[in-house]
């Protein structure tokens, strides 16, 4: 009978980090194959990361890789739940920052613009190659590798994103008061003028659209 490792905090931080680069790697690599041009996708003001992809990473691994499963399992599971956190996702962002990063209004049986069968096919091939290839060969290192100070670097990296949310949040909240011609109020506010402009937040979220711009079916 295969046997499944322990999953420990530590282990889901790392899977986070994981699943945020490499999904901001995928997204870029799609968009050029799509579009034929490199385009920022990443989450946050500072590092490569997206934050759907680490979440979608935690909760898969959660509901997936604590006792085998079968790839037809693994397939549906990753459908639902990756479905489940793109509608939340797009939902969260356009509530909070205004903003639309995708709209599949008009494909195959979309929901409300935010998904999709397609997206959500993928999803579930996406959860398969996870579970089957990426996350053993992790778990595998894991346990043979003892990296120095695994722990602090966890620990940092939780940390500097905490600090990267706050500061993508309040960069975004200055950016539609600036679209809204409200100037800057206090010293925070000028300085988020200062190292985000317009300009630097456009390229940041090369792919988002404000909501009012949008239909949503």
């Amino acid at each position: 009978e295969e046997r499944v490792r322990r999953i420990t905090f530590y282990d889901y931080v790392w899977i986070f980090i994981a699943c945020c680069v490499l999904g901001f790697i995928i997204e870029t690599i799609w968009c050029y194959l799509r579009f034929g041009y490199i385009e920022s996708r990443k989450s946050l003001v500072y590092g490569p990361i997206s934050v759907i992809y680490g979440i979608g990473g935690v909760i898969l691994t959660a509901a997936l890789c604590t006792k085998p499963r079968s790839a037809w399992n693994v397939f549906f599971t990753a459908l639902l739940v990756g479905t489940l956190v793109e509608y939340v996702s797009s939902l969260g962002q356009e509530m909070f920052f205004g903003t639309v990063s995708w709209d599949y209004s008009g494909m195959l049986l979309s929901l409300n613009g935010r998904v999709c069968l397609l997206y959500s096919i993928f999803w579930g091939l996406l959860g398969i190659f996870w579970v089957k290839m990426v996350y053993p060969g992790m778990a595998f290192v894991s346990a043979r590798v003892r990296l120095p100070y695994k722990r602090a670097v966890a620990w940092a990296f939780i940390v500097f994103f905490v600090f990267d949310c706050a500061v993508s949040a309040a960069a975004s909240a200055r950016m539609n008061e600036r679209l809204k011609g409200v100037p800057a109020s206090n010293f925070v506010e000028e300085i988020l003028d200062e190292r985000f402009p317009d300009e630097r937040m456009q390229a940041i979220y090369a792919n988002a659209e404000r909501v009012d711009t949008i239909r949503r079916p």
